[in-house]
């Protein structure tokens, strides 16, 4: 048996491993996406004081009483809540620009499959109904908001209220997700692809600039398993083989 004859042999089996690889990495792929379909929703943020929300009054007011811990004070028809603003910052200027570090308020509907004509004309005849949240940002007692704790994501709360259209006030508080590439989401912790993530980054340190980092962990790369390294390596040794299978013969010329 030839060493040329070796070689080729060793391609086919790699041809065939690699072959396999493929056709089990791109079925894992498309049932990943079939099962967790991306969503993707638009924001609209506002910077209103007063406004209306289904057919109802919405007012935020400062509550300066005592300095040292000051609210804000949401009013949604005869609903009222008093939020605990966590950045104090600058309450001479208008709107809500005081309160950009720690609080956004928020219309969002699904976006995804459609364009943003699409998307817009689909609002305007009334085919897609926007939702209205209030998210708030916490980050760790006692952590400066200008250093250590606009980095230390993983102490940050996110607490979020919805305004209902039946003039009700729905409030959720998640943390940080701390969970690593193909673990589960941890309860009561942020998890990707949900509208409260997409909504957490909004009032993140860089939102509206840069725009916040998003780190995917939840994606087709954990569902790859055994596929993408056998496709790796067996293509790698399709290429040695054959390379050294077709190789020119070197010629020793002895002078």
């Amino acid at each position: 048996m030839s060493l040329r004859f070796l070689l080729l042999l060793v391609a086919l089996v790699s041809l065939l491993a690699m072959i396999a690889a493929a056709w089990g990495l791109s079925t894992r792929i498309l049932a990943f996406h079939a099962e967790r379909p991306r969503h993707v929703f638009a924001f609209q943020p506002l910077d209103l004081r007063e406004f209306k929300y289904a057919g109802r009054p919405v007012t935020l007011v400062d509550d300066l009483e005592i300095p040292s811990t000051p609210h804000l004070i949401v009013n949604y028809g005869e609903q009222q809540v008093r939020l605990r603003v966590t950045i104090p910052g600058n309450y001479d200027l208008p709107g809500l620009l005081a309160h950009t570090d720690w609080l956004r308020v928020l219309r969002f509907a699904p976006l995804s499959g459609l364009d943003i004509n699409e998307f817009q004309t689909k609002v305007e005849r009334g085919e897609i109904t926007d939702r209205l949240v209030l998210v708030t940002r916490t980050p760790r007692p006692g952590a400066n908001p200008d250093t250590w704790g606009a980095v230390w994501k993983r102490d940050w709360e996110f607490d979020f209220y919805e305004l209902l259209p039946d003039g009700t006030i729905a409030h959720e508080r998640l943390g940080w997700p701390t969970y690593k590439t193909g673990q589960q989401p941890k309860k009561g912790e942020l998890v990707e692809n949900t509208w409260q993530y997409q909504t957490a980054l909004q009032v993140m340190p860089g939102a509206g600039r840069d725009g916040p980092s998003y780190k995917f962990t939840d994606d087709a790369m954990s569902r790859m398993g055994w596929t993408l390294p056998v496709g790796a390596v067996s293509g790698m040794a399709l290429i040695l083989s054959l390379g050294f299978a077709f190789a020119p013969k070197r010629t020793v010329r002895l002078d």
